[in-house]
């Protein structure tokens, strides 16, 4: 029954390497999510010190400068 589907609509199944290419395969979607996730995280709080001392003395001003 699904083959009959798959070839009346011009599809194809695909292979295990294709599906590895495309992220089907292998290791999973949702881990590789909160990896990505933690990784960006990561880069934030690496950054955020500066980005906030960065704001403080752009829009706020020092007061040595006054």
């Amino acid at each position: 029954m699904e083959e009959k589907l798959l070839l009346e609509r011009g599809l194809r199944e695909l292979t295990s390497s294709e599906l590895l290419l495309r992220g089907g395969a292998g290791k999973s979607t949702l881990a590789t999510v909160f990896e990505k996730i933690r990784n960006l995280i990561d880069t934030i709080m690496d950054y955020l010190p500066s980005l906030i001392n960065g704001f403080k003395d752009g829009f706020i001003g020092n007061k040595k400068e006054s």
